[in-house]
């Protein structure tokens, strides 16, 4: 199948990307003679190889397990290489990955562990982190040969993992968890109007679960099912402010001229309250490219029907239209751009708005520690005057995001995060104008 062939394709490209280090003989010390001293690294990467080809991997990991904290870097390095083909041996592909990633968070320009981990995050069904890999080691340079093999993997590159998943979640303090204005009174055409205390500014304290999952399934040697589903969860010690959305989306995986195709049907829903908010129905189109070993761009056309089950004078079709350029400048340093640009129509002329942002996105390793910091840009438009408030919606916001990755603490495949975002939305409609800081602690983890 095209997706093996792709795997084993890149498999080969790692092996040409430089020679496996030879193993130097053992010294005047025979192992099989029980003598244990005076070994070299060398000589202990020699006995943990016989160890593996006899399967006696318990071992082989105790011995280069030993060489993890060795003064040699390149040993350092080649201890945890082996120890990635020794959890794959055994089934454990998790483990392989992450003894790579620990080599990667020392020798960041390793071409052959990084093509590895590619391999591998594809095998367990991350594309995604797979592409940023790629990206990565194209970044540090490949042998010709190599790199030419490596792009084509990247045209090809599919997830090989029937069904899988990510979750997070977090505890999130938030100084306006209802996004609205901190105003008591704002004026109106009829009278000033007094706002009720659940209409203005809220803070609280408030736990956000995130869950996405996929499952794959074969309609040919090119073309997959790929059916996803996703719920996010912000809930509050007061449930009136409760906000949970679920999105089903299901569509056929190819490629065309180079390019990931994926169109989708979508069935999405949200409660807020406790109380069914909006139903929206509509499909999506995905395309994803890479330009060169550096960089990729992505864009997706998403267009919904929705209608709202206590205010249908907001029914309507949105289309939202975003396409995002990915390069990585370094191993380490990688960075995005997107633009946005949104139309959502409404029964009423007032509610009808079309808008258009940019977000730019940079994020940096520190060893076993990832940060980013992300600035987005959003403006809106109404179409026509609000009645009430005699005047049309203009929106400009603001979203400033900074977090850190703590994989120095992964914990059973759990990731600490940390994140703070701070917003600022400036309207000529009072109630959309609002000040909110978020600061969220979380646990992720893909499976």
């Amino acid at each position: 199948m095209l997706r093996t062939q792709g795997l084993r394709m890149l498999s080969g490209a790692i092996l040409a990307a430089c020679a496996a280090p030879a193993a130097a003989q053992a010294s005047a010390c025979d192992p099989a003679a029980g003598c244990a001293t005076g070994l070299t690294a060398p000589d202990i990467f020699a006995i943990a190889e016989r160890y593996a080809a006899a399967q006696r991997f318990s071992d082989a990991e105790t011995l280069l397990r030993g060489l993890i904290r060795d003064p040699d870097p390149d040993y350092r390095a080649e201890a945890r290489f082996r120890l990635s083909i020794l959890r794959e041996a055994q089934g454990d592909r998790q483990g392989a990955i992450e003894w790579l990633k620990a080599l990667l968070d020392e020798q960041s320009n390793a071409g052959r562990p990084r093509l590895e981990l590619a391999r591998l995050l594809a095998a367990e069904g991350d594309e995604a982190g797979a592409r940023r890999e790629l990206r990565r080691a194209g970044a540090a340079g490949l042998p010709d040969d190599v790199a030419r093999v490596v792009d084509r993997f990247a045209t090809a590159l599919r997830s090989v993992r029937p069904i899988g998943g990510a979750v997070e979640i977090a505890i999130a303090p938030d100084s306006n968890i209802n996004r609205a204005t901190s105003q008591e009174r704002v004026d109106t055409v009829v009278a000033p109007l007094t706002l009720s205390r659940d209409a203005r500014a809220t803070s609280g304290i408030g736990a956000s679960i995130s869950l996405q999952g996929f499952a794959r399934a074969d309609l040919s040697d090119e073309v997959v099912l790929l059916s996803r589903a996703s719920a996010r969860a912000d809930l509050y010690g007061k449930s009136r402010f409760h906000d949970l959305v679920v999105t089903l989306a299901s569509g056929p995986e190819f490629r065309l001229g180079g390019a990931r195709v994926r169109p989708a049907a979508i069935v999405q829903r949200r409660w807020f309250g406790g109380d069914l908010y909006s139903e929206s129905y509509g499909g999506s189109l995905n395309l994803l490219k890479p330009l060169n070993r550096v960089s990729q761009v992505e864009g997706e056309l998403t267009i919904l029907g929705s209608n709202y089950r206590t205010a249908p004078v907001q029914d309507g079709t949105l289309a939202d239209l975003n396409i995002a350029y990915d390069r990585a400048f370094s191993p380490r340093f990688s960075t995005r751009i997107g633009l946005r640009l949104t139309r959502q129509d409404a029964r009423a002329d007032y509610l009808s708005t079309k808008s258009g942002g940019i977000d730019l996105l940079a994020s940096r390793a520190f060893g076993k520690q990832l940060a980013f910091v992300q600035l987005s840009s959003f403006r809106l438009v109404a179409d026509e005057r609000d009645p009430l408030f005699g005047a049309t919606r203009k929106d400009t916001r603001f979203d400033l995001t900074g977090g850190l990755v703590l994989r120095r603490f992964t914990w059973r495949g759990l990731s600490p995060l940390v994140r703070v975002i701070h917003s600022r939305s400036d309207s000529t409609i009072p109630i959309f104008d609002f000040k909110r800081t978020r600061v969220e602690f979380a646990l992720s983890r893909e499976f």
